[in-house]
């Protein structure tokens, strides 16, 4: 080998970027197989009461049950719905985001579907994923724009879902969306711009801090970028990276602290990193994957307890629909 010249190493499909390596490792490793098939793009998690996780498949129209005992069940079925994201209500429905414009409600019970069509000025939404705050207000994003013409942005739709308030707007295809463990931060994955967004509110909980309230608290390397987040009690934020097998965990400023790697990736497997959803009570993260190996559910322990949600707080807030 002549001086200078490096010694060739095999590629990986998706090395670590400079700034992680050092990092420490969380390894996940298989839980559950969905479906075999790696054209089953897996998303949503969200687990109930019961401890059965529930996750979409967005282009096929579906939503599985899984149980404790490992069996993936479906309770909805329709192609024409791109559902994507979901979270629990107190009161047991599930509500999922769908692209196709719905706002998808299953009561659990029965299963019985129902749909709103949220919108703002007149226009529809796309939405991709949703949080509810502490009292019941829903956090959804609309995923639509391009870094070029930023059409996409984060609204707050009221408990009985009749109002619709703009949170931010101007956003390139937001995706995940995440509230602190106060309620007063507000992070958004910006996928095709590559951007964590931090959102500080204030006391009326829609309204950005003037000045530096909004900030770009994290940059992403590499494409597909940044997908669906959630955050544990002490305010880290678990950034799924699409595409790449990976969660980048950031600290409550945004700055990287550790890496979750997807067992495989570095053989291309299951890289289609999605979302995650901790279980309640515990530290143990629970990631939708999918692509080369098939549709996947990794689990993985978290630097903490998952943030309880609205889902299973003690006391409801909920405004029943009309």
């Amino acid at each position: 080998m002549k001086k200078g010249m490096m010694r060739s190493m095999p590629a990986k499909p998706v090395p670590l970027p400079p700034d992680l390596s050092g990092l420490p490792i969380i390894p996940a490793e298989p839980w559950f197989q969905v479906d075999p098939s790696p054209n089953i793009v897996l998303e949503g998690p969200a687990f109930d009461r019961e401890g059965n996780l529930y996750a979409t498949s967005p282009t096929h129209g579906l939503v599985y049950k899984i149980t404790q005992g490992k069996r993936a069940d479906i309770v909805f079925n329709d192609k024409k719905v791109f559902v994507d994201g979901s979270a629990f209500h107190w009161d047991g429905r599930l509500f999922v985001a769908c692209l196709t414009g719905q706002l998808l409600i299953i009561n659990t019970e029965n299963n019985e579907p129902t749909f709103f069509y949220p919108e703002y000025n007149g226009r529809p939404f796309s939405m991709n994923d949703l949080v509810f705050d502490s009292a019941g207000y829903l956090f959804v994003s609309d995923f639509t724009g391009t870094v070029m013409d930023p059409t996409g942005g984060v609204y707050r739709l009221s408990p009985d879902l009749k109002n619709v308030q703009p949170v931010l707007r101007s956003l390139a295809a937001p995706n995940g969306v995440s509230l602190s463990p106060a309620g007063k931060t507000l992070w958004i994955a910006e996928s095709t711009r590559n951007a964590v967004i931090r959102v500080d509110l204030l006391e009326d909980g829609v309204t950005p801090r003037p000045v530096v309230g909004v900030t770009c608290a994290y940059y992403s390397t590499g494409c597909p970028g940044p997908d669906s987040n959630k955050v544990d009690i002490k305010g880290n934020l678990y950034q799924c990276i699409m595409g790449q097998g990976r969660i980048v965990i950031l600290n409550d400023r945004g700055i990287p602290v550790a890496n979750v790697l997807i067992e495989g990736r570095d053989e291309g497997r299951c890289l289609r990193t999605s979302n995650l959803a901790f279980k309640p009570d515990t530290a143990e993260g629970y990631i939708t994957t999918s692509g080369e190996g098939g549709a996947w559910i990794f689990k993985f322990e978290g630097l903490a307890e998952g943030l309880l949600l609205y889902s299973h707080k003690e006391k409801s807030y909920a405004i029943p629909l009309s």
